[in-house]
């Protein structure tokens, strides 16, 4: 039989212009449950989201809109197993003109309130950036202590936590914070790549060096931007690997026009199938990461 490949449908992201460069972005609590319900139906046995706000498109972590998106897709019943972002309110933005003071657009938040959707919603996964790192002119914070918090606030509610690596370096943070312990007995790492944010290229070499450094025990899955994400899920796939794809990895297709998160999800099932998987099943993915079944 065919190996079971988790596909992971990441819908909309945290981008600041993507509603701008692609209409078909779902932005709306309505819109992104309607995504999700359709990811289901394409194979995807995971939903990653995140939430934005209707009036500008923009990203936003606004605890009412999480309410009312996870509540939409728990209402519609759609069998899919939910992994919502924490990456929201972890950025210091320093003012050079004031001493390099946190700026207005600082979102700085402690572990705890970078992840309270989270905790009040208990989806089956939550994010974890697992390394500081530069966003332009911001800074992604990310301390030991922050990473272990927050991996011990999702260990009690029993979530899983998904571990982003966006670096070698953030790996191998990883793998101390595995070690001790800290992400349960079945790690849950995501090799994150050529996203443009200063870590990781997506090239061959790169995959390699993180794929080698996944502990032990650990589940894994991998991704990059843009079209290199196709021979990235075929790797993947043939390493023992999941997958993700959707519109926060890729605005547009290979013509540049603005794609769909429906046409992405079923380039990747045919990408999985064409490596000798096929799409695992939500129930199959609980199994695969070690989560208790569905109720």
């Amino acid at each position: 039989m065919t190996r079971p490949v988790i596909l992971t449908a990441c819908v909309n992201g945290g981008r600041p212009d993507a509603a701008e460069l692609n209409p078909n972005l779902p932005v709306s609590p309505e819109a992104i449950a309607a995504a999700v319900a359709e990811a289901a139906k394409l194979g995807a046995a995971v939903a990653h989201i995140h939430v934005r706000d209707p009036a500008t498109g923009l990203p936003s972590n606004d605890i009412g809109l999480w309410h009312e998106t996870v509540g939409l897709i728990r209402a519609a019943g759609t069998n899919i197993l939910l992994n919502l972002s924490a990456s929201m309110d972890g950025l210091l933005v320093l003012d050079d003109a004031a001493g390099f003071a946190p700026a207005e657009d600082t979102t700085l938040r402690p572990a705890a309130g970078r992840a309270d959707h989270v905790l009040a919603l208990t989806p089956e996964i939550g994010t974890i950036d697992c390394g500081t790192f530069a966003l332009g002119q911001a800074i992604h914070v990310a301390r030991m202590g922050d990473l272990r918090e927050m991996a011990r606030l999702y260990g009690e509610k029993g979530i899983r936590a998904e571990v982003e690596c966006f670096d070698f370096g953030h790996l191998e943070v990883a793998r101390k914070l595995a070690a001790e312990g800290a992400f349960g007995p079945t790690p849950f790492m995501q090799i994150c790549l050529g996203t443009g944010y200063g870590g990781a290229p997506a090239t061959p070499a790169a995959l390699a060096a993180m794929h080698e450094r996944i502990p032990d025990g650990a589940v894994w899955a991998a991704f990059a931007a843009g079209e290199d994400n196709l021979w990235v899920m075929r790797e993947a796939v043939a390493g023992g690997g999941h997958v993700r794809a959707g519109l926060e990895d890729a605005l547009f297709d290979a013509a540049g026009k603005p794609t769909t998160n429906a046409a992405l999800l079923t380039s990747a099932v045919e990408t999985i199938r064409s490596a000798g998987g096929r799409p695992a099943t939500p129930a199959e993915a609980r199994a695969i990461l070690g989560l208790p079944a569905r109720a």
